[in-house]
């Protein structure tokens, strides 16, 4: 397969992915907030949930309220579960369901599951790149405007390879990023069943349409990054080959 096939069929690809990735965002908005205004059967609020799994559990983790901004998450470096404040005291079904994702993760960071400390990993990498190569990409856009020629060529090409090297990085870490999500709602509604937080039918169907929304927003960023990565590879090899032809 070419490169400029390649080129194209990503072109062509980006589209519908990124529709997808509208649909999917619109949806999980649509269903959390949805389930906020549908109560629990168990009549627990997502901080007694946490407090309850982490007793249970037997978790050494810590419980905070998280900004708008950050939302809700597990951090594996404090050992802390952070809920915003809609969450936190709320017992609807979205706030268990996100409160049990999260409590998903801290069960993994406790059993020392290797997707998470892989995703870890990939994140930090990808992260001090994304901060290393910018400036890079900066610099070599700057100067691609402002020379002529073979070297105005060579910036441009350094900054397509700046691009591929944050897409591909960003494409391995939401890959690396599927297993522990899906993992942590699998644990996380197991958790709720077992303790008998979540008992009937209605419920269950619930908490799935909440975490099945949530999981989709992964997949969709996964294949958007897969496309943008190779969008710029492709386009780099290309230039690269008409550079030594």
């Amino acid at each position: 397969m070419s490169w400029e096939l390649v080129y194209w069929i990503s072109g062509i690809a980006f589209l519908p992915i990124l529709i997808f990735a509208v649909i999917a965002s619109i949806r999980v908005t649509t269903v959390i907030e949805h389930y906020h205004h549908v109560r629990g059967s168990g009549n627990l609020t997502a901080r007694e949930l946490v407090q309850k799994i982490a007793g249970e559990k037997q978790l050494n983790i810590g419980l905070e309220m998280a900004s708008e901004q950050a939302g809700d998450h597990y951090d594996p470096h404090d050992k802390t579960v952070r809920l915003t404040a809609k969450v936190m005291n709320s017992s609807s079904i979205s706030a268990l369901a996100i409160a049990a994702h999260e409590c998903g993760h801290a069960l993994q960071d406790a059993e020392n599951y290797a997707p998470l400390r892989m995703r870890n990993l990939v994140i930090r990498v990808s992260n001090f790149s994304s901060r290393l190569l910018t400036p890079l990409i900066i610099i070599s856009l700057v100067a691609s405007l402002f020379t002529f020629g073979m070297a105005a060529e060579i910036y441009f090409k350094w900054m397509l390879l700046g691009f591929c090297v944050i897409y591909g990085l960003s494409a391995v870490a939401s890959f690396a990023t599927l297993p522990t999500e899906f993992d942590a709602s699998r644990r996380g509604k197991a958790m709720l069943e077992q303790m008998q937080i979540i008992e009937n039918h209605e419920d269950q169907v619930a908490v799935n349409q909440v975490l099945r929304a949530a999981a989709n927003t992964y997949v969709v960023a996964f294949a958007l990054s897969v496309v943008y990565f190779l969008r710029y590879l492709s386009y780099f090899m290309i230039l690269f080959g008409r550079g030594r032809d």
